[in-house]
């Protein structure tokens, strides 16, 4: 690429998921779009905090109400209120071709959306979740293929994108260690 990158910054969306685990084994969905294994989790809307898309995302996939939560949160000593912290937070690239072909035409047309609503990269916000009553999951047709329980030995096995092998790594690690 010859042109100056700061002149065409990638599109970043902000989104959210959640990591529901629950007696040593991992929920994860089959996304239609990208063909994977990922923890459920989407677009954060206008006006919505992260860990409520979290929360809202993992519902619409899973059929799952979860709750996002923080193990490291502190006890609030006044009126203030503490909001669940993601446990990792992440950019990654989700259309490097329509971020190539936009720069390189210099221009925006109609041929370089591929995704709906225009994203190049997500920024997203990983949460621990907990689930709120009873935890039957059902498959949400539209968004993903499918929805299994996984032990962790088992991710080994599966198909994943690098950084979510690590991330669900990680939130292993973090409920094994509270």
């Amino acid at each position: 690429m010859s042109k100056n990158l700061e002149q065409f910054p990638a599109k970043v969306c902000l989104t959210a998921a959640g990591c529901l685990i629950h007696e040593d084994r991992v929920l994860l969905v089959k996304h239609k779009k990208v063909g994977t294994w990922l923890c459920p989790g989407g677009h954060i809307e206008e006006n919505e905090l992260p860990h409520r898309a979290a929360e809202r995302e993992f519902w619409e996939e899973s059929g799952v109400r979860v709750e996002a939560y923080d193990p490291f949160q502190p006890e609030a000593t006044d009126d203030s209120q503490y909001l669940p912290s993601p446990f990792l937070t992440n950019l990654h690239w989700v259309s490097r071709d329509n971020y190539e072909r936009r720069v390189n035409q210099g221009v925006e047309t109609e041929n370089t959306k591929i995704w709906s609503n225009g994203c190049e990269q997500h920024l997203n916000f990983l949460y621990l979740v907990k689930p709120v009553g009873a935890i039957e999951h059902q498959l949400n047709e539209k968004e993903v293929s499918d929805i299994r329980w996984f032990y962790q030995e088992e991710l080994e096995q599966l198909s994943l994108f690098g950084n979510v092998r690590l991330e669900i790594n990680r939130a292993f690690k973090l409920i094994n260690n509270q």
